[in-house]
């Protein structure tokens, strides 16, 4: 099919697919090549990704240098560095995807993504903006877990999860309302946001958490909080604006 192709040639039975659904549906082969090519990508490239946090993903402890211990060198697939540079390219190759979705969508004739060009601007800045504030407050946050005993002082991946994807999930928390809002005003979601799209955004802010963070409540709570409230933003604006 043509990309160009409306949502109602693509779903002749009306099965409630909005347009951003029906491009998913239509391009799903399309989106998850170009998740795992940048996957891929990212994960040969990023050999050590304590190079990309703030200390090199060693919380300080008594008498320890932030740096000490670090090394280039790439282990196995149990390696603390294998798994963050896997959960690196996981995470890229989503967002990559997600971006395509919504050029794609706007192939669709019954979006319009210029006339949505201010929320989703609002919602890169907010989301660039959330994320390098958040970094400069990530390697305090790990300290702090740390002394509460949430995270092992000797945990060089729960360092660098929380350095590397705590920032991303603040970014996130301030992308999710304009961004939803934006794609609503495009006409590639429901006018009223409606249980599917709010089921499906619990639903990746939930794995987003379970699969970024320290196994800890507390670190899980820290980061499905911000998305959380960007989401409740966003329903109240559509509901009570």
């Amino acid at each position: 099919m043509d990309s160009a192709e409306t949502v109602d040639t693509f779903d002749p039975r009306r099965r409630g697919l909005s347009p951003l659904a029906a491009t998913a549906r239509r391009h799903a082969t399309r989106l998850v090549a170009i998740g795992l090519l940048t996957a891929v990508s990212v994960f040969a490239a990023i050999r050590d990704p304590g190079l990309l946090s703030p200390t090199g993903g060693l919380p300080p402890t008594a008498g320890v240098s932030p740096t000490a211990g670090v090394s280039t060198a790439v282990a196995g697939v149990g390696d603390p560095t294998f798994l963050v540079r896997l959960e690196l390219g996981v995470l890229t190759g989503t967002l990559t995807a997600g971006v395509s979705l919504v050029a794609l969508a706007g192939c669709d004739p019954a979006v319009d993504l210029r006339a949505a060009s201010g929320w989703l601007a609002v919602a890169a800045a907010g989301f660039l903006v959330g994320t390098v504030a958040a970094r400069q407050f990530a390697p305090g946050l790990t300290d702090l877990l740390v002394e509460w005993g949430r995270v092992a002082a000797d945990s060089r991946q729960s360092a660098l999860e929380l350095e590397l994807f705590f920032p991303v999930a603040v970014g996130g928390g301030a992308a999710v309302a304009p961004l939803l809002l934006g794609l609503r005003r495009a006409g590639a979601l429901s006018r009223r946001l409606a249980g599917t799209t709010r089921g499906l955004s619990l639903l990746c802010l939930v794995a987003f958490a379970a699969c970024f963070s320290p196994p800890d409540s507390t670190t899980f709570a820290l980061y499905a909080a911000p998305p959380a409230v960007g989401l409740g933003v966003a329903v109240a604006w559509v509901e009570f604006g």
